[in-house]
């Protein structure tokens, strides 16, 4: 099954290479943006954010900046303080992550310490997680009460509580967020379209998940306030290709995937929708210098208006394959279409 999985990735990346080639044109450079003016992006927390990176410079040079990517750190702390002493000007975050941090948290899952070399990250385990975990923590720091945070809570969020000499520029449609995922003739079968749908039959469900999926808030009490599912059994594994086996073979009926798995899309998996906002917002969202020149900024926010959550899936998949590109080739084969297929 693993090997079907493998199989599969490889043949959409061939598919996509074969039709890239029509990137759109990058803005024009201004008397705003002087040519040669020194942009440096940090490669950020994740391999993600690193491909990102790599795009922006692509776009900023084509813009008439000296672009670059440097490496400042995996840890936020790192590349915020980079930020805070004109180090860098941009770098790319998660929504929720980001928030976390900067209000003294621990993030939480992939988009938290993702590696670089296709390598599976472990995720990061929540100090509050016996008290009730990140969903609850989110909407309590964010003054909601028992509201559950949504994307634009989240994003204001992260504005209000950046130093500030910091900006957050235009949020991509991208995310990377849990979702609860099973497959299409389990989701036929039961007319499933959001967990709401699981409840009268969750009880006859497994769930599969990852380690810490039962000391989150989002887990088995969120599961259960939200949408009054409480599935039969949760069945955790430590590997997500292990997980999508037990999915695919019905060891387990349903899933908890980061929605910018390639695993979803290798194996047209139905990703349940989440009204009730019961999983922490993950949305790409640009970080910058407060005096980033208002050219570059154009050319940051035009890179986000293109990325969706399946360009994190195809980076994601170009970046973790058997013979993996790196940040750089993936961020280039993007520039030159890849992202119009």
């Amino acid at each position: 099954m693993s090997r079907r999985r493998t199989t599969a990735g490889l043949l959409a990346v061939a598919a996509l290479t074969g039709c890239a080639g029509e990137a759109q044109a990058p803005p024009p450079a201004t008397a705003t943006s002087p040519a040669a003016e020194p942009v440096r992006i940090a490669a950020g927390p994740t391999g993600q954010t690193a491909v990102l990176a790599h795009v922006y410079a692509g776009r900023l040079r084509e813009a008439g900046f000296d672009a670059s990517v440097v490496d400042a750190g995996t840890d936020r702390a790192d590349y915020l303080g980079a930020l805070e002493r004109g180090d860098v000007e941009v770098a790319a975050d998660y929504s929720g992550n980001l928030y976390l941090h900067l209000r003294g948290r621990a993030p939480v899952g992939p988009a938290a310490t993702a590696p670089t070399d296709g390598a599976t990250a472990t995720p990061t385990p929540s100090p509050d997680a016996e008290d009730g975990g990140l969903a609850e923590d989110l909407s309590e720091l964010l003054g909601l009460g028992e509201e559950r945070a949504d994307d634009d809570d989240v994003l204001a969020g992260v504005q209000d509580v950046l130093p500030e000499e910091l900006q957050t520029l235009e949020p991509a449609a991208a995310e990377n967020t849990v979702a609860v995922v099973v497959t299409r003739p389990t989701a036929v079968e039961h007319g499933l379209t959001d967990p709401e749908d699981l409840g009268p039959v969750c009880d006859e469900l497994a769930l599969g998940t990852d380690l810490d999926f039962a000391g989150r808030s989002y887990g088995p009490e969120g599961l259960e306030d939200a949408y009054e599912c409480v599935p039969g059994r949760f069945v955790p594994f430590g590997d997500q290709d292990d997980l999508v086996d037990a999915l695919l073979e019905d060891r387990v009926q349903a899933a908890a995937l980061f929605t910018a798995s390639p695993a979803i899309e290798d194996n047209a998996l139905v990703v349940l929708a989440d009204p009730l906002n019961n999983f922490v917002p993950q949305r790409v969202v640009p970080v910058a210098a407060e005096d980033l020149p208002d050219a570059a900024v154009d050319v940051v926010d035009a890179v986000s208006a293109q990325i969706g959550t399946e360009d994190l899936v195809l980076m994601t998949r170009m970046t973790s394959a058997r013979d993996p590109y790196t940040p750089e080739e993936a961020a280039r084969y993007w520039l030159e279409g890849g992202d119009d297929t």
